[in-house]
């Protein structure tokens, strides 16, 4: 499990997705916050769609 307690704009977060890793972040920021799940959000689902795509 990866812990990011600045997760800022969720660089940590995707390279843990990247490496199929667990990972934790947060940050005291909201607008972080909403900025690095909506990054997330978008790689999850182009990773969804290349599976799918290329079974």
């Amino acid at each position: 499990v990866i812990l990011d307690p600045f997760i800022g704009s969720g660089t940590t977060a995707l390279a843990a997705i990247e490496l199929n890793r667990h990972y934790v972040g947060y940050d005291i920021s909201q607008e972080y916050v909403d900025l690095a799940k909506k990054k997330i959000n978008e790689v999850k689902n182009q990773l969804k769609l290349d599976k799918f795509l290329n079974g």
